[in-house]
């Protein structure tokens, strides 16, 4: 039994170092912010997501002005390099087949295929310095 309770014990203290992430796992990101529109309105609420061709993704919410701010984790900002961008807007889907779902109310705002990386047609090069701003006016 002590012995069970003396592996555990060591596990834990195993598990909670390497679950802390030392500073030189933080990925190096740089600012990056935009505006969202459609139709020359701004997006409120529409999910922006940076992903590069590898490490970590960047997400961001737009406020009612459409403005965005991307964070990686908990970090701000995105990893420098090209990146595949998707656009989807905010909410919950209502069940298939209900009278919700039927209504113009809950019809998505931004086009789907914004939001699919294969089909989206966004892109963004993140600079390891300079203005990061990337403005995005959709259709």
């Amino acid at each position: 039994m002590r012995n069970h309770v003396l592996f555990l014990f060591s596990a834990i203290i195993l598990l909670g170092t390497s679950c802390n992430g030392a500073p030189d796992d933080t990925p190096k990101t740089v600012e990056v912010t935009g505006i969202i529109t459609m139709k020359d309105k701004p997006i409120s609420g529409a999910s922006v997501v940076f992903m590069p061709e590898s490490g970590p993704s960047a997400i961001g919410i737009t406020d009612a002005s459409g403005a965005y701010a991307l964070k990686t984790g908990k970090v701000i900002g995105a990893t420098p390099g090209q990146h595949v961008v998707t656009i989807t807007s905010g909410g919950e889907t209502p069940m298939p087949g209900t009278e919700e779902a039927k209504s113009d109310k809950t019809k998505p705002e931004i086009p789907v295929d914004y939001g699919d990386p294969k089909k989206s047609g966004l892109t963004a090069n993140v600079k390891a310095s300079g203005n990061n701003k990337f403005d995005f006016k959709l259709n």
